[in-house]
């Protein structure tokens, strides 16, 4: 009886409209997220890593230390009283760990009266026939230095004698500078000091952090790719700063590309059609080439496109039939790409080779700077070179390191109009 007065759901609610009065009821899912956390301290993994670790530390001890500390020992029994000296006055010295970018020029004071180096420079130059063997001694290296090259023996010849030349002594006022840089010394104490650098040494540091050259040859690079991109974009457009250069119309690129497609195309053609070889081979009882055996299959230039009724030639491309593989040249990429760039990587060599000088070093403390001019006669021509170096009174020698020689002219003797 209660039965019967149970309300029953209602029909026209919301939910049975929307889910239907037979459908089944919908159902929740709820997501939760589960951290795992891992027990980072374990004592038995830590064991058993030191452990190891203890085992492996004993084995390179035994291997390598006491294997070198014997060696040490039986080399230091052979050692003399001296050698044992220097060797602790060397691990007596404080270790230095240079710094970076801390390299710096400083300007030596200028000579005095009282210096050994200025009273040189009064002695050589009261010494008219000494000045005059150092003058002499340059022009005959320049001498030997122009025979030994290739491109003046070609042009000029080997027959290389002095004529004139007029060099200049010039006696510096102060030293070369030097360069010194910061590091770290560890010895009794741990300090930042300075300690000096060798020149050369400083130098190539220098241009290898600053590389002047390569910088300015970049720059030259990029602005001549750009200026030559605008100028092919600008052209495409129909403006062309250069009124005098007539650009090819699209129809005669049309013709050039169709002729570059029919000559591959008509260069194996050549024997076929030639009459003559084919009348040849009739006379001497052989097949002509117009026929074909019945086993062989007709020629690739005899094969006629599909609903044309004239037969055609098929161009033939060279190299697809080789074996050889494609070398990175004959990539049509890197052919192009090569093309657009010729024009700034000219420009690159050439403020290269106007912004490069090789590393040289600082001359000897002391020496006689000489510069001027030197004459070269061949039977064919005259030859000036510049030339700078300079001369060590300690050693009478030229400084092979800051010597510089530079070709300034060469006339011919005879000149004649090439046309």
């Amino acid at each position: 009886m209660l039965r019967l007065l149970r309300s029953r759901p209602n029909p026209f609610t919301l939910a049975s409209r929307v889910h239907g009065s037979t459908g089944p009821t919908p159902q929740v899912m709820r997501v939760q997220r589960v951290r795992i956390r891992r027990k980072w301290f374990k004592p038995k993994s830590f064991m058993l890593a030191g452990f190891i670790y203890y085992v492996c530390y004993q084995v390179y001890d035994s291997a390598i230390f006491m294997t070198l500390s014997a060696w040490l020992d039986e080399q230091e029994k052979h050692l003399t009283r001296k050698e044992r000296e220097e060797i602790e006055e060397d691990m007596l010295e404080p270790m230095f760990f240079p710094i970076p970018f801390t390299t710096r020029v400083i300007e030596s004071p200028p000579y005095k009266g009282s210096d050994p180096e200025w009273q040189t420079f009064i002695r050589i130059n009261k010494d008219q026939k000494l000045v005059r063997s150092i003058q002499d001694g340059l022009a005959e290296i320049v001498r030997k230095t122009a025979m030994r090259s290739t491109v003046l023996v070609q042009r000029c010849g080997n027959d290389m004698s002095l004529s004139r030349y007029w060099l200049h002594i010039i006696y510096p006022t102060r030293p070369p500078p030097t360069f010194v840089h910061k590091g770290i010394s560890i010895g009794d104490e741990v300090a930042i000091t300075e300690e000096p650098i060798d020149t050369t040494t400083a130098i190539w540091i220098q241009r290898a952090l600053w590389p002047y050259a390569v910088s300015v040859s970049l720059w030259s690079f990029s602005g001549a790719l750009v200026k030559q991109n605008i100028l092919h974009v600008a052209r495409l457009f129909g403006y062309d700063p250069d009124p005098d250069s007539t650009p090819p119309s699209l129809q005669q690129t049309i013709e050039e590309v169709q002729q570059r497609l029919k000559k591959p195309a008509s260069e194996p053609n050549t024997k076929a059609s030639d009459p003559s070889s084919s009348a040849k081979a009739q006379e001497a009882g052989g097949p002509s080439s117009d026929s074909t055996s019945p086993g062989s299959s007709p020629p690739p230039e005899s094969t006629a496109s599909p609903g044309s009724g004239v037969s055609r030639p098929m161009p033939i491309i060279s190299g697809v039939e080789s074996n050889k593989p494609k070398s990175v040249k004959d990539i049509y990429g890197i052919e192009h790409t090569q093309d657009h760039v010729k024009g700034p990587w000219m420009e690159f060599k050439k403020k290269f080779g106007q912004s490069w000088r090789p590393i040289q070093g600082l001359p000897p403390r002391g020496s006689i700077y000489v510069n001027g001019l030197i004459e070269i006669t061949t039977p064919r021509a005259f030859i000036t070179i510049d030339a700078t170096a300079f001369w060590d009174p300690k050693t009478e020698t030229f400084d092979t390191r800051t010597t510089n020689f530079r070709l300034r002219t060469i006339r011919m003797r005879t000149q004649s109009p090439k046309y």
